[in-house]
């Protein structure tokens, strides 16, 4: 009897230090999530603001970046509410946000 007991006090402790270490980790992801909110906002006025002129040979791929801003969303929601145990999608970010930039219709001619 005192065994069961002992087991049970520990299996109790044992998940309870689990919980405790899982709510700074949810706080942080939760930070993280606003963040990632955040730098969309500040891109979408980065693109809004930037002004792309003939002789721009590179420009920031806004397109690209916003995706890998999304899918880093994605998988920290699916980390905090997975809908069931199942492997990870492993996309890889693309990373490289520079691209040529397109030359205006009357630049060509």
């Amino acid at each position: 009897m005192k065994n069961t007991s002992y087991s049970m006090l520990l299996a109790c402790l044992v998940s309870l230090g689990a919980a405790a270490q899982d709510a700074p980790e949810r706080s942080d992801l939760g930070l993280v999530q606003r963040q990632i909110t955040d730098i969309e906002r500040l891109a979408d006025r980065a693109s809004t603001a930037s002004v792309s002129t003939a002789e721009t040979r590179y420009r920031f791929d806004y397109v690209r970046f916003t995706a890998d801003l999304e899918r880093m969303r994605q998988g920290i929601h699916k980390y905090l509410s997975p809908s069931r145990a199942q492997p990870a999608d492993q996309v890889e970010l693309t990373g490289d946000y520079r691209a040529e930039a397109s030359l205006p219709p009357e630049a060509i001619r």
